[in-house]
């Protein structure tokens, strides 16, 4: 892991700085003049639904039932959608759970939300120069990951995929991205979700012309196609005649429902929807503004994610905000020197951050 840097690295040109201060500004008045999403109950609060869904798979499993059978009777039962196949979850959540357990499984859960959290704050040091800032940086990045490690929000494969994805993030560097590799494929094997960042991290590799690591980054993505492609052999054969196909999620959500997943997810969710539609685009301003590769990456991953979601979704499916939720505001107080580098003059800028520093 690289060393932490006392102070910024040198910003980016003003010219890019005021670019992305006004397409963040753009944003937020966007987010203030759209309508509010339909109100949909959150993921961590869910008690039937889903959440029954999972559980009572996963007494099915635990019993011994094979997943793709439990799968379909409990779909079928509570009149779930089997087609098209992604409709139906990965295994790996149900089968981990069968051989941990439950509580086991939640213990798990915990020491990765920790280490994401430990993590995430330990490469921050780097890409936030002022010290009293990276401490808001890491208060916020823990108090996004701790408080998915609960009972219920670990029903969800999209929590434990985002928390690897954190991790993934948090543990790549310059001279260290074989583990970083390998936890991305954890998440992908998680949710499927999770697929994009690793095309998105073979890219960053390939442009920063880092052949070795980028082709390992596709070999992984690889592996997580295939995994997919067998996923989707098993749903198939389980199929019948009658069985219910999903709605779609084709919905066109736009700005609105970004926001929605923001607010479902992350400390957000009790804050006014104008407080949401500010703070959310400041927060990927910092993270875009910031200097230093994992800066790079983490932007990186959540337009990897935010970009299709302004047409794919429905609103009740906010809860897709856990695969960003550990990392996704922790780039508010970088926002901060990256507004103080676009509009004070280069010399008031320079004084700001050494005295900041």
């Amino acid at each position: 892991m690289p060393a932490p840097l006392s102070c910024p690295v040198p910003p980016p040109p003003r010219a890019i700085a005021r670019l992305l201060l006004a397409a963040t500004m753009m944003l937020i008045a966007i987010g203030l003049l759209s309508p509010d999403p339909p109100t949909t109950r959150p993921a961590a609060t869910a008690a039937s639904g889903d959440a029954a869904l999972y559980r009572a798979i996963d007494r099915r499993v635990a019993a011994g039932q094979h997943y793709y059978a439990a799968t379909a009777a409990e779909h079928r039962t509570r009149d779930f959608p089997l087609r098209p196949f992604v409709a139906v979850r990965l295994p790996t959540r149900a089968w981990f759970y069968r051989l941990v357990g439950a509580e086991g499984a939640l213990w798990v859960l915990r020491a990765l939300a920790l280490l994401a959290a430990l993590a995430t704050a330990c490469r921050l040091r780097a890409a936030v120069g002022p010290r009293l800032l990276w401490g808001a940086a890491s208060a916020i990045a823990a108090a996004s990951s701790l408080p998915l490690a609960t009972a219920v929000v670990a029903l969800w494969p999209e929590c434990w995929a985002g928390l690897l994805v954190a991790l993934s993030l948090a543990s790549r560097d310059r001279h260290h991205w074989r583990v970083a590799a390998l936890l991305g494929l954890a998440a992908a094997l998680f949710r499927e979700l999770a697929l994009p960042y690793l095309v998105a991290m073979a890219f960053a590799a390939a442009l920063e012309r880092r052949r070795g690591e980028a082709l390992g980054w596709a070999a992984v993505a690889t592996a997580a196609v295939a995994a997919l492609a067998a996923h989707a052999s098993a749903v198939a054969a389980i199929l019948r005649p009658g069985d219910a196909v999903s709605q779609g999620w084709i919905r066109a959500g736009g700005w609105s429902f970004d926001l929605a997943m923001a607010r479902a997810t992350t400390p957000l969710a009790l804050a006014p929807t104008a407080i949401v539609a500010v703070l959310v685009p400041l927060a990927l301003y910092g993270w875009a503004s910031a200097p230093g590769g994992y800066a790079r990456r983490v932007t990186l991953t959540l337009v990897t994610l935010l970009l299709p979601t302004l047409l794919i979704g429905r609103p009740e499916n906010s809860y897709w905000g856990l695969m960003l939720a550990p990392v996704w505001l922790a780039g508010l107080p970088l926002a901060f020197t990256a507004m103080v580098r676009a509009i004070a003059p280069a010399a008031t800028a320079t004084r700001q951050l050494a005295v900041a520093c």
